[in-house]
Formats: structure tokens, sequence, C-alpha cells
């Protein structure tokens, strides 16, 4: 094993080197490699090329050929790859997120406590926020943890059709209906029939209607909203977030990074560029070594020009 130093032009940096792939590859002994001590790729083919050897080429081809290129860079030892990625610029690291695969990012959201994981999630959109909760809760653990308040203010939001409010009552047992309304306006309730209570309802004024829904009982304002979420999937995205991942709250970090698992890549990279640049420099480090070998050459052939044996 021998050694390459990359010079930054601020620090130089020591890689682990496959010496031996390096000298039988392009047939240089390793005395000649040492007379070559921190000369860039650049000099080294100048040299060469003075002396009339043709294998100069050949190592400009191989800082052009991906899998040759994480061989002789040995990118497959974490330690190497982190060396080089911990000088790149904060811009340049975002720039190799999109190349990690999810379970790199996700382990990567690790480094951020629980609350602020939550944060983040309730930064989602609402499709993909539900995506994650309903790994492990329901609808109605998100109801049943909701604040009366935001209830009300679901109960009055203007996507709730009263045609479905309906619905749920005609779909009531008997008794239930009866209850509900005695509980709002009296026993003389009891002495109408289901058709004429159900009458009674929809000849209400709208503003008299919503606030019977909200004087309900939480219970029953719980089976309501169940059902008027399933009627009408849009009124989920008039919940306030922090209601919807309430429920999270109770869970430990892998768990939560579990139910994680549903989002894409593209949902996970805004949350990564919030770590501390030091941090970001670890995740990234998990990047495939073929990947990274090829962003190399393709995004950051300065990195390589700075490359010295």
């Amino acid at each position: 094993m021998g050694k390459y130093f990359i010079n930054t032009g601020f620090v130089v940096i020591q890689l682990n080197l496959d010496l031996n792939y390096l000298t039988q590859y392009f047939e240089i002994s390793t005395q000649r490699l040492n007379q070559y001590a921190s000369k860039s790729i650049d000099e080294i083919m100048e040299l060469e090329l003075k002396e009339g050897n043709d294998y100069a080429a050949l190592i400009s081809s191989a800082m052009q050929n991906p899998v040759k290129l994480a061989k002789i860079l040995q990118l497959a030892d974490p330690q190497n790859r982190f060396l080089i990625i911990k000088n790149l610029s904060e811009n340049d690291l975002v720039k190799l997120l999109p190349y990690l695969e999810q379970d790199d990012l996700l382990w990567g959201m690790r480094y951020f406590r629980v609350d602020k994981i939550i944060e983040m999630l309730n930064k989602l959109p609402t499709e993909e926020l539900m995506a994650v909760v309903l790994q492990r809760f329901t609808m109605k653990d998100i109801f049943e943890l909701m604040p009366t308040q935001e209830m009300n203010k679901l109960l009055e939001n203007e996507k709730v059709e009263r045609k479905d409010v309906m619905k749920y009552f005609e779909s009531l047992d008997p008794s239930e209906l009866e209850r509900i309304l005695v509980e709002q306006f009296g026993v003389q309730m009891k002495e109408k029939t289901q058709e004429e209570q159900l009458k009674f309802m929809e000849s209400m004024k709208d503003d008299d209607f919503t606030k019977m829904l909200q004087r309900m009982q939480r219970k029953d304002k719980i089976g309501l909203l169940l059902t008027l979420c399933k009627e009408q999937p849009q009124l989920i995205g008039e919940i306030n977030p922090e209601d919807i991942t309430k429920p999270m709250r109770t869970m430990e970090k892998h768990d939560i990074l579990k139910c994680m698992e549903v989002l894409d890549p593209e949902f996970l990279i805004p949350m990564i560029e919030e770590l501390p640049p030091d941090l970001m420099q670890v995740v990234i480090t998990q990047i495939d070594p073929a990947v990274f070998a090829q962003v190399l050459i393709d995004e950051f052939p300065d990195v390589l020009s700075k490359i010295a044996l």
C-alpha cells in the first residue's frame, strides 16, 4: 500500500493507495513512483511525455475511468472518501446529496433530534406526511389527540359539505342519533321519529348546523370527522401538520425513521441539507464508491487535477 496526497490549496490530504494495482496496471516501478513524490498527475504526465513514455496517456485515461479510478484511489475505503469529501465546499456537498441512496439519507437522519425530525416532517406535502404517519397510526389516532379547538375549525371549513355530514347522521344507529339530538335540543327530540329528526337537522340554518356539530361530544366529532375525511380526502389537507404528527412524538427515533422509509430521496435531501457541514460530510461518505468515482470525473475534475502521488 502507498499514499496519495490531494493538494487543495489549503491542506494536503493523505489517502491510502493501492500501489500494486497502480504499478502493475501502468507497468511503473515503485522506485520510479517514488521519484514523483509530491508531483501532480499533470506534472507526471508532462515528465513522462518528455521521456517519450506513452503510459502517461494511460494515467490520464484511468483518471477518466470510474472503475479504474475507484481502484487506484481505493474509494472502497470510507476513510479515503471522507478525506476527499471533507475538503469540498458546502455547495459542493449539497451537489453530492442526490447521488446518495435512500438508505444512506435515512442513515444520516439519525443525527437529528426527534423534535427536529418532527419539525421537518411538518414541512412535507400533506400526502407524503400522511404516508409517513399512517405507517404506524390511524386517522382515529390523529383525531383523538387533536385539540377540540382545531376539530371545531375543521368542522366549519368550507370543504365540509352538508350532504356528507347528513350521510354520517343517516348511517347512525337510531338510538345514537336520538342521543346526540337530545343532548343538544332536549327530551322533545325523543318524540320524533328518525325521519323527523333528520328533517329537523336538514332544516337548520348553516350557522346553527355548524354550531350543533361543534357542540357534539368529542367521540361524536371524531366519528364524524373520520367519515368526512373518507368522503372528502382533500379535507385532510386542512389539518394542521403539527396535529398530524402529534402521535409520532411518543415514538423512539429509530421507529420514526422506519416510518420514513416510504419517502422518496427528493423529500429526504432537503432535510439532510439542514445538517452542519461536518455531519453532512459524514453522511455523504456513505456514497457508493463507483458512483463517487464517476461524480469526481464528471463534476469535480478540478479535484482530480490536484491529486499528487
